[in-house]
């Protein structure tokens, strides 16, 4: 069974009657034997690696012979020779950085062969303004904690450091497509204000237009393995799938399953309009799932509908809470089809 998510307005109801070892890191400064002063790996030695357990992201900024960071969960910085011995010692599956000197950039593209996703801040300017905002000084062991204050507050500064063209492609079109999918929601209002021939002709091509991004959208993303096979497994597509892959691709690559539930704010009772554009989309691809009474998500919102009406919610309350448990069931398949997934686009 294939879906079509182009249409759909970013909206939070459902129209219709139904509804983390290994060895422990050093202290500053200490090196490891193994490693120190290298900074290219031997033949054979990223496969051996032991790369990405539990998803730990790990912070870095680079000095001029060092390597600062600051792990997720710890508040003291290490300091490393190269980044394969910060690799080696801290078995990151994420590193955050603000940039990378082309002294470091080989190394880097070797560990990226081995799972490890680097994130690199958009824009620098974020980075003195923070230190500007807090009164710190700048130093390396400084930066690294900022560069951990930003990310915490908001991911969404961050872009992956090496990304395929066919990636790229697909977020770009996606980012078309929410914009003209925005404008044809404005239109649609206005046209039940007014009879003009105008605001019917606005409302027609601008939804020409979207349905025309979706079909695109989609011929582009079957190129994204995870894409295709969320397609084939699972039956769902579109652009607001194939923004999410396109996006967030890493981070369902990469991120346990906690980790997803708050960045996609799948937690608490946070209304939709407070609520970030991954996790309106995935809300988007719930809705329309249920919709068109997708064989496995539609019989999960039944499920959880009827138990929330029993416990005494309002036919809405309980629409809307199921809708979301049908969100987080589509968001734990995606994980699960992710770390299984060779993550490179086919040729």
């Amino acid at each position: 069974m294939t879906l079509r998510h182009g249409g759909e307005d970013l909206a939070p109801e459902v129209r219709g009657n139904n509804p983390q070892g290994g060895l422990p890191p050093g202290y500053m400064g200490e090196a490891a034997p193994s490693l120190q002063g290298r900074e290219t790996l031997a033949t054979g030695e990223s496969n051996a690696l032991p790369i990405g357990r539990g998803g730990k992201i790990v912070f870095v900024d680079f000095g001029r012979s060092k390597v600062f960071a600051l792990t997720d969960d710890g508040d003291e910085v290490l300091v490393f020779n190269n980044l394969v011995e910060l690799v080696e010692r801290l078995r990151p599956a994420v590193i955050v950085l603000d940039n990378l000197p082309g002294k470091r950039q080989s190394a880097a593209v070797e560990l990226a062969k081995t799972g490890i996703t680097f994130l690199r801040l958009k824009d620098l300017k974020k980075l003195s303004e923070e230190r500007k905002n807090n009164g710190v000084q700048k130093s390396d062991k400084n930066d690294v904690v900022v560069l951990k204050m930003l990310f915490r507050r908001n991911p969404d500064d961050f872009q992956p450091l090496f990304t395929t063209l066919e990636e790229l492609l697909v977020r770009e079109l996606t980012e078309e497509w929410a914009t003209f999918t925005l404008m044809k929601k404005v239109a649609k209002q206005k046209r039940t204000t007014t009879n003009h021939p105008l605001a019917i002709k606005a409302h027609k091509t601008l939804q020409n237009i979207v349905d025309k991004f979706s079909e695109e959208i989609h011929r582009e993303a079957m190129k994204l393995p995870l894409y295709r096979l969320t397609f084939e497994r699972f039956g769902l597509k579109g652009p607001a799938l194939a923004y999410l892959i396109s996006h967030d691709g890493w981070a369902l690559n990469t991120l346990p399953r906690e980790k997803l539930i708050l960045r996609f704010q799948m937690t608490g009772r946070r209304k939709h309009r407070k609520r970030n554009t991954r996790s309106r989309l995935l809300i988007m691809l719930a809705m329309s799932a249920v919709l068109h009474k997708h064989p496995t998500y539609y019989q999960v919102y039944q499920r959880y509908f009827g138990r929330f009406k029993a416990e005494g919610y309002s036919g809405k309350q309980a629409q809307w809470k199921a809708i979301l448990r049908v969100a987080e069931r589509i968001l734990r398949d995606l994980h699960s089809l992710a770390k299984n997934t060779k993550q490179t686009p086919d040729t």
